[in-house]
């Protein structure tokens, strides 16, 4: 069988006509060029006329090989993180990059880290569809960062000269530490900001376990470059803390991917009557009051008939937000199916639960979604209608709770929707 042909262009002019960063918006096309027309001017501008000993070329490649070595141990761990992540994720090679920050001189870092890059990008990340120019992107956000790093470093160095040395050094690396992670996490997210333009900021920042991990991921990189100024081949014992480290979160990621919605990011229905199978045991032995919740939109079949079912979708998150933010962080909120969602509610009584309900029908009511797929105007005028259920009152158990909340549910359907009905059973 013959290989499908390539798809050919006239000329160099064509070519780049034909790149997938003139699609996305100019705002976003605008921040990507800037910043890596920047960042290519002081890569040159640090390169130019530099002379490097053989000591600095050395580490650079022990650096490289450290890098592209751990790639193809932890190939498999990669690919598998990289599928399963919902958006981008905390990849690991900042290790490596940070390390050159610290030991090589200004001028050899953009070669380490467009290497680096470059190989996670051709070893994984273009396997799961990841764009070329955002990888370019990532490259000139993480060549920024380690230019700032290693000048924070140089500059903190210089005026902690008469310190003792290992002070000086924790306090300058730990300064750099904090000036990459800043630089790089700034100019990637206010990429994704000017993509994305969500109503709050909050949206497109990293969670705390993400904060957290690039934390962990640099400190070995600062680890792994004291190793190469002092002893290099100590460096090598870097490479097994970090495949634990891979493991541990790709182990967090399967959990998550099994236990929760991934067009809503909520427990999924297996995991939410668990999780009610305990709270409603706790109510019962600590002998206080609890209410389930079924949120039903109404009418939705006719969102996705009139716009779409990527407007559908992203009107089910919207939802979704709504009711994470409505009830308490230790509230059991999941998606049952469709477009129904339900919650479990500890320590309420009738009266509560129904200010609670009534208080997530005005918020959906509320709701003016915008979907980022067709650029047509915010959807508004959606409802929903509630069924509540109280413990012990309409039931003890997770199963009978549901079964009278569904029948509340069915009530406010007849009785025209947009509403909420208490359980009568």
């Amino acid at each position: 069988m013959s290989r499908p042909r390539r798809r050919e262009y006239p000329n160099l002019a064509s070519r780049i006509r034909s790149w997938e960063l003139w699609s996305v918006p100019a705002p976003v096309r605008r921040c990507l060029l800037a910043v890596e027309l920047l960042v290519a001017l002081a890569a040159i501008g640090t390169l130019a006329g530099q002379r490097f000993t053989v000591a600095e070329l050395a580490r650079l490649l022990l650096v490289l090989g450290l890098a592209l070595g751990f790639e193809e141990l932890a190939i498999r761990v990669s690919r598998l993180r990289s599928r399963l992540a919902a958006s981008s994720h905390v990849d690991m090679t900042s290790v490596w990059t940070f390390a050159g920050a610290v030991v090589l001189p200004l001028g050899l870092l953009a070669p380490l880290a467009i290497v680096v890059v470059a190989n996670s990008w051709l070893r994984h990340h273009r396997s799961t569809g990841y764009r070329a120019y955002r990888m370019a992107y990532a490259a000139a956000a993480i060549i920024a960062a380690a230019y700032t790093g290693h000048g924070v470093q140089a500059l903190v160095s210089d005026r902690l000269a008469g310190w003792p040395e290992t002070v000086a050094a924790i306090l300058a690396i730990s300064l750099a530490l904090a000036a990459y992670l800043l630089v790089n996490a700034g100019l990637l997210h206010t990429a994704i900001y000017l993509a994305v333009r969500p109503e709050r900021l909050r949206e497109v920042l990293p969670g705390w376990d993400d904060v957290w991990l690039e934390f962990a991921t640099l400190c070995l990189g600062g680890l792994t470059g004291l190793a190469l100024l002092q002893q290099p081949l100590l460096a090598l014992l870097v490479v097994p803390p970090m495949f634990v480290l891979q493991r541990s979160v790709l182990t967090r990621q399967l959990e998550i991917a099994a236990t929760t919605d991934a067009k809503t990011g909520l427990l999924n229905a297996a995991t939410w009557y668990e999780v009610a199978n305990i709270e409603l045991v706790r109510a019962e032995r600590e002998s206080y009051g609890a209410a389930l919740l079924i949120v039903d939109m109404d009418n939705f079949k006719l969102i996705n008939d009139s716009h779409g079912h990527l407007a559908g979708d992203a009107v089910l998150k919207a939802v979704a937000d709504a009711l994470a933010e409505e009830l308490r962080g230790y509230d059991s909120i999941g998606r049952f199916g469709g477009e129904e969602f339900v919650a479990v509610l500890s320590e309420v009584d009738e009266l509560a639960a129904l200010m609670v309900a009534e208080r997530i029908r005005h918020r959906v009511a509320a709701l003016a979604v915008q979907s980022r797929f067709d650029g047509e105007p915010a959807l508004t005028g959606m409802s929903c209608s509630i069924g509540v259920a109280c413990f012990p009152q309409h039931g003890t158990d997770t199963e009978t709770l549901l079964h009278a909340a569904d029948s509340a549910l069915y009530a406010a359907k007849q009785a025209g929707r947009n509403q909420v009905q208490l359980s009568v059973a």
